[in-house]
Order: C-alpha cells, then sequence, then structure tokens
C-alpha cells in the first residue's frame, strides 16, 4: 500500500491555516504528498515552501485551471513506481482519522472498482452534502442528499456512476488504461467525464460509508476570485455530450437548457445578479455548440 495524494492550490491565501491543520491531522496516513500550484502569486508559493517542507511542489507557470494541475501531479505520482493508488484531495477537506485505509482497503476489494470515494458532511456537521452521483440525462440524483449520517447504513457500499468531487482515490492501472483528465475542460464537469470514461474502460465507482470527511468550504472573500463557473459548467456539459455521445444528444441538452435558463432570466430579471448567472448559463451553452473551447479570461 502506497497513497499518493494530491492537491492543487491557486492563491488560496484565506484557507491556508486550515489547510495546514487538516494535513497534520492526515499527514501520518498518506505516503506521498504532491501539491500542484497552479500560478499563484510568488508570497503564496512562498508560504506553500516554508509549510510543506516534506512534500514534492510543483509550480506551474500558466494557469491551467484544476484539469491540467491535476495532471501534473498524477504524472508525478505515476512516476513512482511503488505508488499503487493516487488521491485527488482538496485542501478544504476535513478527514476522519482512519478513512484513507478505508478507503484503500474498499478499492483493492473489488476488481471492478476504478475509483472510490467517501461520504462527505457539510461543514462540522452530520449533515450530508455528498455521497456519490448517479447520472441522468437531465438530472442527477445525489444519494442520501441532506440526510442525516444516522440515516446512512453502517458499512454501506454500493457502486455509484460518479463519487463526490474534489477527493477521490483510484488505483494506479486506472489512470493507465483510461488516461489523465481532459485538460480541455478547464474546470467543472470533469467528474462527468471521468465517469463515462469510467465505464467505458470496463470500471465501476463506488462510496462507503465507513470513510468521513466533512467538506468546509472555505471560500475566498474576493470579488476578484469570482470565476463564470455557470458558463463553464453550461459549456462543458455540451461538450462532454458531444464528445461521449454525439450531435443529437448535445443539441438535445442544449436546447433543454437554453429554454429552462431563458425562463428563470424572465423570472428573475429584476434580480442582477441571478440575471448574470443564467446569461453565463446561455453563453456557455452556445460556446459548446460551437465549440469555443477557449479559457482566456475567465477570471474576473
Amino acid at each position: 500500500m502506497k497513497i499518493a495524494m494530491i492537491t492543487v492550490t491557486k492563491n488560496d491565501d484565506f484557507r491556508f491555516d486550515e489547510w495546514c491543520k487538516y494535513y497534520n491531522e492526515y499527514k501520518d496516513e498518506i505516503d506521498v504528498h504532491i501539491i500542484v500550484d497552479d500560478a499563484s502569486d510568488p508570497e503564496y508559493v512562498n508560504s506553500i515552501k516554508s509549510f510543506f517542507t516534506n512534500s514534492i511542489i510543483i509550480e506551474r507557470k500558466v494557469n491551467g485551471g484544476s484539469t491540467a494541475a491535476v495532471n501534473d501531479g498524477i504524472r508525478e505520482a505515476l512516476k513512482d513506481k511503488d505508488v499503487d493508488a493516487i488521491m485527488v484531495f482538496d485542501n478544504d477537506i476535513k478527514v476522519k482519522k482512519g478513512s484513507f485505509k478505508i478507503l484503500y482497503d474498499y478499492l483493492y476489494s473489488d476488481p471492478n472498482l476504478g475509483m472510490v470515494g467517501p461520504l462527505v458532511l457539510k461543514k462540522d456537521s452530520e449533515i450530508i452534502e455528498d455521497f456519490g452521483v448517479n447520472i441522468g440525462w437531465f438530472v442527477n440524483h445525489f444519494l442520501y442528499q441532506k440526510k442525516s449520517l444516522s440515516d446512512v447504513p453502517k458499512g454501506l457500499k454500493m457502486y455509484v456512476d460518479s463519487v463526490p468531487g474534489g477527493i477521490s482515490l483510484s488505483k494506479r492501472e486506472y489512470y493507465e488504461k483510461i488516461g489523465l483528465q481532459d485538460e480541455t475542460i478547464f474546470m467543472y464537469c470533469d467528474e462527468r467525464d471521468m465517469a463515462y470514461r469510467t465505464k467505458k474502460g470496463g470500471y465501476k465507482e463506488g462510496v462507503t460509508s465507513d470513510a468521513i470527511t466533512w467538506h468546509q468550504h472555505i471560500k475566498c472573500p474576493y470579488q476578484t476570485r469570482r470565476l463564470k463557473s455557470n458558463y463553464l459548467i453550461a459549456r462543458n456539459r455540451i461538450y462532454l455530450e458531444k464528445k461521449h455521445f454525439g450531435v443529437f444528444k448535445s443539441f438535445v441538452i442544449a436546447f433543454s437548457t437554453m429554454a429552462l435558463s431563458l425562463v428563470f432570466y424572465l423570472r428573475d430579471f429584476f434580480n442582477s445578479s441571478r440575471r448574470i448567472e443564467h446569461t453565463q448559463t446561455m453563453q456557455g451553452v452556445f460556446a459548446g455548440l460551437v465549440g469555443n473551447m477557449s479559457n482566456d479570461n475567465l477570471w474576473y
């Protein structure tokens, strides 16, 4: 057993202290820690180097989004032939002690599994935020979402279409067979892409209630970090439907999303922030249809 953890960061000074605290609580449960800095300011990079003295730190010169940064980490992990499990892990996640070993044992207990994930609770609570998703054409089924931890049977293990985003453990052979993340996406919908590729590659994804985490959602207070998330989610969804299932399904999803967004736009016409969100969604759908996958000027 040798687990390599990959954490992507970019100017996360607003949650750096919490990240360091959580890392000290779980560091003994991982074997290799890889930090990929996605073109942060020099002062922040120096903070990372000062604290994470035993970690492998990759400094990207250009912001490639989460997909390119994660791929840099996976490539680094694969260089170590003894690493047999690769974890992608956000830096605002708190973990119940022993959960990584539980995930590893679950992953290797089933030859069908390529990727597994834990039960994710809302910040410092027992309310479930994410326990895997079954993907539908129009609606995704989030399993046990908003229920209490006590509502989930202990020892529950089940296949899902997609494990919780931001924390997953995969077999080395999984990435060697199906490949790395699609860097065209930049960020958002990468879990959907990997879910589609998991099935095509002959693997399954699964979750276990014995591994427990909390997503603390330490958000940036600075408006300059706002990202056109609605645009990317809508664009990437259309791109992925076309990539995996062809033009027909992408047009069906695009038409449905555009129509619904227009209805919401009219409903929220006098709410400027909501109106902007709906506009971003419609712009994203159009970009996906015409194949505009440029990621320039996404930050503002």
